[in-house]
């Protein structure tokens, strides 16, 4: 069974991937990490009510790639203010 350092890492790495390749337009960051739920803050020039799926689903798509033994499922988003939203993610180890 892997520990949570494990997901932190793999969750750690998808940020600095999805940074270098979404900013500065959107730029993610690691709000919590257990061994249920992951919380990403993303904040950029965006409107809150048009595009949050294509953030949110890039940065699973880029989750998918780096990590073979989680996985994440969108559960919800809040805005946290005009220009930052924050998206939770169920994890599941993969068996």
């Amino acid at each position: 069974m892997l520990s949570n350092p494990d997901l932190e890492n793999v969750v750690k790495r998808t940020v600095q991937l999805y940074n270098r390749t979404r900013g500065p337009g959107v730029l993610a960051k690691v709000v919590l990490c257990s061994s249920i739920l992951v919380t990403i803050s993303f904040t950029g020039g965006f409107c809150y009510g048009c595009g949050v799926s294509e953030y949110v689903d890039g940065f699973l798509s880029q989750f998918k790639i780096m990590s073979g033994s989680f996985e994440l499922k969108f559960v919800k988003t809040r805005q946290v203010n005009e220009r930052t939203f924050e998206a939770d993610f169920s994890v599941k180890e993969k068996f």
